[in-house]
């Protein structure tokens, strides 16, 4: 009983750590996501003119998985970072800017929408870098 009464602080502690690092409800993971793509966002800091996210819907066990994308202003085309989120600590970091040279940033097409391939894909329409793609 001794033992049960010395780790009962402990096992206060542990539930008492943020949340989103035990997120188990949608709505905990919602309110997780959307802290997310603000951490994200701001650790871009003034990069793009309208930046968006996409959001890997689970990420790994300890992190929270995404991509910020958008039209640089600096590099003035399309660029994106890949940011990670720690679940515990609710802190976000990026990498460095990956241009057009490096990775193709396209917004994906509506749900139920066909892409070039006849495959049907999720999510909103549009290219990161419609400028660059038409003819």
């Amino acid at each position: 009983m001794i033992a049960v009464a010395k780790a009962l602080p402990l096992v206060f502690a542990t539930l008492m750590l943020p949340g989103a690092a035990f997120a188990s409800s949608p709505e905990e993971w919602a309110k997780m996501a959307k802290d997310m793509e603000q951490k994200c966002i701001e650790a871009t800091g003034d990069t793009f003119r309208k930046p968006q996210t996409v959001i890997d819907p689970t990420g790994s066990e300890s992190f929270g998985l995404a991509i910020v994308y958008g039209r640089s202003k600096i590099a003035k085309g399309p660029g994106a970072f890949i940011c990670v989120y720690d679940k515990k600590t609710g802190k976000a970091e990026v990498g460095s800017e990956m241009g057009k040279d490096i990775i193709r940033v396209r917004k994906p097409k509506p749900e139920g929408q066909d892409n070039a391939g006849g495959q049907k894909q999720s999510g909103t329409t549009g290219n990161a870098d419609d400028e660059d793609d038409k003819p």
